[in-house]
């Protein structure tokens, strides 16, 4: 009954036509998975543009993004035909196949175990058959961590600044700039955790902004640690104690005559479960924000 299981696998030619590097050589912060084409049968990389305007934004939320590691690449946390990466095995272990169909290994029977294909990633880009005994960890911690990610919803922060963005509002050369997250939440700022499991693992995740990049549009970028201090009257012309900027020109040469302010926010994920634990990265940014800068125009007799 194996051989003929082994058969099928055969003839639906399942064959990885990848080269030698990982999907982690992808152009750009493409998302990749496998994926088996209809037609012919074959296991190919598949890499999808998230469309982004080209700010750093790798968004957790949409599960495309989420990577595991190999052998000191990423490479797609799913493989072929919907298998999952399991680093205890070394590859995409798929679902097991159903017991009337194939024969247990010597001294194992059908209450012990079951076979699985296993996927291999490049190099190499091959498959054979395993015998994987029940209880035994078939999925990567870290893809449970990166489900448990998505499960935040994590959103780019909401941007407070002042000279206020708008038509009627103009800031001066010159003048103090207060950059501060206005009404930061556990999702937009953290500290926010959430779990995920399958079967006897469990992950814990912790996420975090640990630095908030400020990119002014006027070819300064500015690193910010912690939420910002909010702007108050009382303040005056002072500069912002935790996070602010000077703009040194007018911006009437600018894109709609304004700066195009945005704000990354760096987040850091501390998981922990199935006997591992790790950290992952990422930014998530906002939509530009038009900030206008003028000069003040002295008036002599």
């Amino acid at each position: 009954m194996l051989a003929r299981a082994l058969a099928a696998i055969v003839a639906a030619a399942w064959l990885v036509t990848i080269g030698g590097s990982s999907p982690a050589a992808a152009d750009g912060d493409q998302n990749c998975h496998y994926e088996t084409n209809p037609d012919t049968g074959e296991v190919v990389l598949v890499c999808e543009d998230p469309g982004d305007d080209g700010d750093e934004d790798n968004d957790p939320g949409d599960g495309g993004s989420s990577t595991c590691s190999y052998q000191g690449n990423e490479i797609p946390c799913t493989g072929p035909e919907g298998s999952t990466w399991s680093s205890a095995h070394g590859c995409y272990v798929g679902e097991a196949f159903p017991a009337d169909e194939t024969e247990p290994p010597p001294g194992q029977t059908e209450e012990d175990g079951a076979w699985h294909v296993c996927y291999f990633p490049p190099p190499g880009s091959s498959w054979e058959l395993m015998w994987i005994e029940n209880g035994t960890v078939t999925i990567d911690p870290e893809v449970l961590a990166q489900r448990a990610i998505a499960s935040m919803d994590l959103d780019p922060i909401t941007i407070g600044i002042v000279p206020e963005s708008g038509a009627n509002r103009v800031g001066l050369v010159g003048l103090p700039v207060w950059m501060w997250v206005d009404s930061p939440t556990d999702d937009t700022f953290g500290p926010i955790t959430a779990s995920a499991s399958e079967g006897p693992v469990s992950v814990s995740a912790t996420a975090s902004v640990s630095s908030i990049v400020w990119n002014m549009g006027d070819g300064t970028k500015v690193t910010c640690t912690g939420k910002g201090t909010p702007y108050a009257d009382h303040y005056g012309k002072q500069d912002s104690p935790t996070c602010g900027h000077r703009y040194a020109k007018m911006s009437t040469n600018q894109p709609e005559g304004a700066y195009q302010v945005t704000a990354a926010s760096h987040w850091v994920v501390e998981w922990t479960g199935g006997g591992q634990s790790g950290s992952i990265e990422f930014d998530l940014a906002t939509e530009p924000l038009p900030i206008r800068i003028g000069e003040a125009q002295v008036l002599t007799q």
